[in-house]
């Protein structure tokens, strides 16, 4: 996979734990951002396209995958993501708008496989070449909040992801990987009103992308 590119569009991750409104706020966000004449696409992991996204969403709300199972077919996905969707999107110039990458694979996975958050980024930075988002948001709620949220919506729960004892360190996780890790993060209180946050990650955005343009023609 090349792995150098010239990079003329953004890349920005909404992260969070079930239930804290990551899909709600990238789908609002790209219709905004379209309107505002920006060359805007949506995309989730894990896919749909590729086949190890495909076991990923059939198989892990059943809770059929094993944690190791799970964290090799996110990889794997992920690969496929970044060779074909990704890298050519900020190729052509496109704002990405990512639902989950590889911070939640970091998150949800490493409390169950004994393999460290910073050894799963390490991975996926340099062995699949994961481009770094411009800024990953994470989307903060409690843990109780977030899985009625999730149930509320699927009227059933993921038994692979969404129990409140897992959640809890996920949240855990996710908080600590902003405070530590070398990408750069915004946390923004998903407990709020969905419009509220949209319109936070929305300023954040358009500042980014605002700042890169005026720096271009210095």
């Amino acid at each position: 996979m090349k792995t150098e590119f010239e990079r003329k569009g953004f890349l920005f991750v909404l992260e969070g734990i079930d239930g804290s409104g990551k899909t709600a706020v990238c789908h609002k966000l790209t219709e905004i951002l379209l309107d505002d004449g920006y060359d805007a696409i949506y995309l989730r992991e894990p896919t749909n396209e590729s086949p190890w996204g495909k076991e990923i969403r059939e198989r892990s709300p059943q809770g059929e995958l094993t944690p190791s199972e799970e964290l090799e077919l996110f990889v794997k996905d992920r690969e496929w993501h970044i060779k074909n969707k990704i890298v050519p999107a900020l190729i052509a110039g496109n704002v990405v708008l990512m639902d989950r990458y590889f911070f939640a694979t970091g998150a949800y996975q490493s409390g169950v496989t004994g393999i460290s958050w910073r050894e799963i980024l390490r991975r996926n930075r340099e062995d699949i070449h994961a481009p770094e988002p411009d800024i990953v948001f994470i989307l903060d709620v409690a843990a109780d909040i977030g899985l009625e949220r999730a149930i509320g919506r699927e009227h059933r729960a993921n038994l692979q992801f969404e129990k409140l004892e897992r959640l809890i360190q996920v949240r855990k996780t996710y908080l600590e990987i902003a405070e530590q890790d070398s990408g750069t993060f915004r946390i923004i209180d998903a407990h709020q009103p969905l419009d509220v946050v949209v319109e936070m990650v929305h300023e954040n955005i358009i500042q980014a992308v605002k700042s890169r343009y005026y720096t271009s023609q210095e």
